[in-house]
């Protein structure tokens, strides 16, 4: 069953609520000053059974030139209209500025219900009928059929529904995938359940008990109960008219242009933008103040116009919008701008980018990158989007920024990738850089690895991942580290790192020590082995090394490179010297092999004359490599250790 949303349109008295009434029982008009004055004013909801089975969700708009922006809130969320014009008015003001503003959402289907039919005669009609005609010509409406309907006698009201049903078979459905978004227009609070919001689902899904946000700023909620049109529901998708009963919700909370998602997106007071003015519109000066409205979101804004000096009427334009106040936008939304009076619809256009930077000058490389986001394909935008971010993107935060799916983004990246656009992972643990960035990245971590290798000559390893993280300042966001452990492969299997324990190093580095250092190291390792059986005291190791013209700086170089040339034994901040812990790993494998005893700490300190601190070290050693296992207070020979006891 497909989840659609059918929108009402039209001058204010033509009929739009009386017909809604007539399709599906329900008088949209429940507030009593829409009662009094006879006209819609707030947004109204139903649902209308079609003759095939399924339900359309109906969004009933104001139609008074001084509720446009009620109008904007509820067409936003819409998937085909229903035009609605009197037979005894025809043609009204409204009815052009509705259609128009259909337009600009990207509206693409619906029908055109001439209402009243019952007040006017058969000439009257034909002659609305030609009107409608010239009015569509070379419009999005001009193919959408026309039906005759008297919401008082019922006549021409079945066949409606069967027209709705038909094109509800053409309307495509919106994504159920990815990110859920649903602005709310209405809150309220029921006893025994708390606070409840209504919204038209814009995208993805939501199911019962999962964790939704408040946006901005993000307040965590968590879904108690969903209904589709009363019906109680475990999961509300796209194209549904859903109310959602949200644990956590304060009705203080909310102020109108908030949304409900399943995730917390970043709110954003700067946007880009294609623009399109209609015809009658004032020309706009490289800045110009209006009135910005998507979906249920309104707020003062500046445009200030990008790749022109000056946009005059029926023209379009790339923009960057300025907002007063912050918004939850995703690339794709369609918008609507007004005059500051709010007198008069201006136009709209389409989101490019969500989170700009701010475009304080006008360069021809800017004007070309958003020019190609704004018409170029669906591979052109993502690359553009890559090329943006500046850095490596994963896959999901592509999807999301462009109001794409993970899938289809990476099923346009799969036939499409373009040449200057790398990739690193496969299937959705993907992550993008361009050539440049990457370029720039590699020369950051050889250059940090190279200083590193200068500071310690006497090591074979390098720096850590996390440790290049911080150095790279990358944010820990998005994959950062799965993106470097990706790219520092990348750059081993070419040849230029090679991995050393936890770390990376240049592939050609090598441990270069002078004679005279060698013998200042060869006086440590004596004091070492000396100390056999017991660890140094951190003070007497320091003393040692000062002794052996070894200072502080160099001395944790010294023991790193005895550790690394297996000289010594590195555990738990303490150094033992390779004899020792030789000796002492062949008598522990003879013991357990030969008595088939578990050895307990004071066995082993007995076995090997130590004492209970260097046994835990040994024992941590071995434990380590392999060849014993503990097993509560004691340790049991393991397979590996059996076999290294038989080639002793």
């Amino acid at each position: 069953m497909k989840h659609l949303i059918l929108g009402t349109a039209g001058h204010v008295d033509h009929g739009k609520t009386a017909l809604v009434k007539a399709l599906t029982g329900i008088d949209c008009d429940t507030h009593k000053e829409e009662k009094r004055r006879g006209i819609t004013i707030n947004l109204g909801f139903a649902h209308c059974a079609l003759p095939d089975g399924n339900v359309v969700g109906i969004v009933d708009v104001p139609g008074h030139r001084d509720f446009v922006n009620t109008m904007v809130s509820g067409a936003s969320g819409v998937d085909f209209a229903l035009l609605v014009v009197a037979a005894d008015a025809g043609i009204m003001p409204q009815t052009r500025e509705h259609v128009s503003i259909l337009e600009l959402l990207g509206i693409k289907r619906g029908v055109v219900a001439v209402t009243k039919s019952d007040l006017v005669d058969a000439a009257r009609l034909e002659e609305v009928h030609g009107l409608l005609r010239e009015f569509t010509k070379n419009t999005f409406m001009e193919f959408f059929p026309v039906c005759d309907v008297s919401s008082v006698t019922g006549a021409g009201i079945d066949g409606l529904k069967r027209i709705i049903a038909e094109i509800a078979h053409t309307v495509p459905q919106r994504k159920d995938a990815g990110v859920f978004r649903m602005y709310i227009d209405r809150i309220f609070s029921v006893s025994g359940f708390g606070t409840v919001v209504t919204g038209s689902v814009k995208s993805g899904a939501l199911k019962t008990g999962q964790t939704a946000y408040l946006l901005p700023p993000g307040k965590e909620l968590r879904a108690r109960r969903l209904e589709r049109y009363g019906i109680h529901m475990e999961t509300v998708s796209a194209g549904d008219r859903a109310s959602c009963n949200l644990v956590g919700l304060n009705k203080d909370d909310f102020r109108r242009g908030m949304i409900i998602a399943d995730r917390v997106l970043k709110s954003s007071t700067l946007l880009d933008a294609s623009l399109a003015l209609f015809a009658h519109a004032s020309r706009l000066g490289i800045w110009t103040r209006v009135i910005f409205l998507m979906d249920a979101f309104e707020t003062q804004a500046r445009i200030h116009l990008i790749d022109k000096d000056a946009l005059d009427g029926g023209g379009r334009a790339i923009v960057q919008i300025h907002l007063n106040e912050p918004c939850i936008a995703q690339a794709a939304d369609r918008f609507v701008i007004r005059s500051t009076s709010g007198e008069t619809t201006l136009g709209g256009g389409e989101i490019i980018d969500a989170a700009p930077l701010h475009h304080r000058r006008r360069p021809e490389k800017l004007v070309d990158a958003l020019s190609k986001m704004a018409r170029g394909s669906a591979a052109q935008r993502i690359a553009a989007r890559i090329r943006k971010h500046g850095g490596a993107i994963s896959l999901a935060s592509v999807a999301e920024s462009l109001n794409y799916t993970p899938e289809e983004v990476a099923g346009i990246l799969d036939n499409s990738l373009p040449e200057d656009i790398l990739a690193y992972g496969k299937d959705h643990q993907r992550f993008f850089i361009d050539h440049g960035n990457a370029a720039s990245l590699e020369k950051k971590i050889l250059d940090a690895i190279k200083s590193y290798h200068t500071l310690h000559p006497l090591e074979s390893g390098g720096r850590t991942d996390e440790e290049l993280l911080g150095i790279l300042g990358m944010d820990r966001g998005d994959g950062a580290i799965g993106f470097l452990t990706l790219f520092l492969g990348k750059l081993v299997s070419q040849g230029v790192l090679r991995k050393s324990g936890a770390t990376f190093a240049l592939a050609a580095h090598r441990v270069s020590i002078s004679p005279e250092v060698l013998n200042r190291t060869a006086a440590l390792e004596a004091f070492f082995r000396q100390c056999g059986m017991r660890t140094p005291q951190p003070e007497d190791l320091e003393r040692r090394a000062r002794e052996a013209g070894i200072d502080d700086k160099q001395l944790n170089g010294v023991l790193k490179y005895l550790v690394d040339k297996k000289i010594l034994y590195a555990v738990e901040g303490a150094y033992l010297h390779a004899e020792t812990v030789d000796a002492c790993r062949k008598k522990l494998l003879a013991a357990l092999l030969n008595n088939k005893e578990e050895m307990t700490v004071a066995r082993f300190r007995d076995l090997v004359s130590g004492n209970r601190k260097i046994c835990l070290l040994l024992f941590a050693i071995f434990d380590k490599e392999g060849i014993t296992r503990r097993e509560g207070d004691v340790r049991v020979i393991t397979e590996k250790g059996k076999a290294a006891a038989t080639a002793q």
